[in-house]
C-alpha cells in the first residue's frame, strides 16, 4: 500500500526511522522473543530445505535479526557456507539498486560496474559474501549474483551477454533449471523475491503486461582482469507496480513456506523453478505479480 501512495524517498525516510525505532526498544525486542545464535537459526531452516537441492539463493536483512541474534554477518555467512557444504552451492544478489533513491541511471551516470569493487547494495550479509575468498560474481551493473560452491561458475559467467538480466540464459535461468532453493533470513517475500521476474523474462512477448523499453542508458562494465565492456542498461519502467501477494492463490503452504523464528521473518520456496513455472500458468490466464488483465 506504502509503495502505491508514497514517494521512494519517504518510505526510504520511513525505513530510517523504523531503524531507529528498533534500536530504541531493542532491549523490549530482545525480552519478547528471546535470543538465538547462529547454528540454532540454521538448524530451524536446514529440517526445513528439501533434502535434494543443488543451489541455495538467500536474501536477507541483518538488521531484521537485531537485537536477538548473538552474533555478527560475517558467522551467519560462515554458517550458511557450512550448511551447504562442498557438495551444494550458496548464491546471494549482490544487486546495485540505485544508491540511496534507488536511481539506477543517475548511480552508473559517474562510475562504472566495477565487478572487483562495487559493493552489494543488497544488504550486509550479501556485501560480506561478496568480499569472501573464492565467491565468483556475475558481470552484470543491476542483476549481478555472487555464488560459492561447485556450480558457481556456471552460474556467474557471461551474465553481460545475456538477453536480460533474469533471462533464461541468465543465472536466474539456472536457478530455475536446477534443484534451487530460495531462503529469506529476516525478510519476508513479497519484499525481495527477485525470481518472480523470471516468468516475463520466460514468456517474451507473450507475457500479457507489456512495458517501456525505451529508455536505457550506457554503462562500462569491468571484469575481474580488469577487460571494459560497455553494456546497454534498459531502465526500469516505474509505472508498473508489484503486488507478490498473489503468490498466496498460487502457491501451496508446502511451496511458501513463511514463519517466524524468535521474531524474525523467513520464509522458503523449495523450487525455484515451480514457482516460474506457476507464473507463467497464471500469466497466461492474466494473472501476474503487476496485476490482472484480460487475455
Amino acid at each position: 500500500m506504502l509503495r502505491r501512495v508514497l514517494s521512494q524517498e519517504r518510505r526510504t525516510e520511513l525505513k530510517r526511522l523504523q531503524g531507529v525505532a528498533r534500536k530504541r526498544f531493542a532491549p523490549v525486542l530482545g525480552l519478547i522473543n528471546g535470543a538465538f545464535t547462529t547454528q540454532e537459526l540454521l538448524s530451524d531452516v536446514a529440517r526445513r530445505l528439501p533434502g535434494d537441492y543443488e543451489i541455495l539463493m538467500v536474501h536477507s536483512s541483518f538488521d531484521a535479526f537485531l537485537p536477538m541474534y548473538k552474533g555478527d554477518a560475517k558467522q551467519m555467512v560462515n554458517g550458511l557456507i557450512d550448511l551447504c557444504g562442498s557438495e551444494r552451492t550458496l548464491v546471494m544478489p549482490s544487486f546495485v539498486l540505485g544508491g540511496r533513491n534507488y536511481d539506477a541511471g543517475e548511480y552508473f551516470k559517474s562510475r562504472p560496474f566495477d565487478i572487483r569493487r562495487t559493493p552489494s547494495e543488497a544488504g550486509l550479509l550479501t556485501e560480506v559474501f561478496r568480499r569472501t575468498p573464492n565467491v565468483l560474481r556475475s558481470l552484470h551493473p543491476t542483476c549481478s549474483l555472487c555464488a560459492l560452491g561447485p556450480l558457481a561458475k556456471q552460474l556467474t559467467s557471461g551474465h553481460h551477454i545475456s538477453k536480460s538480466g533474469m533471462s533464461p540464459d541468465s543465472p536466474f535461468g539456472v536457478m530455475t533449471q536446477r534443484r534451487t532453493a530460495i531462503l529469506g533470513l529476516g525478510v519476508e517475500y513479497y519484499r525481495c523475491l527477485t525470481h518472480v521476474h523470471t516468468a516475463g523474462d520466460q514468456m517474451g512477448d507473450t507475457f500479457p503486461i507489456k512495458f517501456s523499453n525505451s529508455a536505457w542508458m550506457q554503462v562500462t562494465l569491468v571484469d575481474y582482469d580488469g577487460s571494459r565492456y560497455q553494456y546497454k542498461l534498459g531502465l526500469p519502467d516505474r509505472t508498473k507496480k508489484l503486488d507478490l501477494t498473489i503468490l498466496w492463490s498460487l502457491l501451496s503452504k508446502e511451496e511458501l513456506v513463511e514463519w517466524r523464528f524468535h521474531g524474525v521473518p523467513m520464509f522458503l520456496i523449495p523450487r525455484a523453478g515451480l514457482l516460474t513455472e506457476r507464473l507463467v500458468e497464471a500469466a497466461r490466464r492474466g494473472i501476474t505479480v503487476y496485476g490482472t488483465v484480460p487475455v
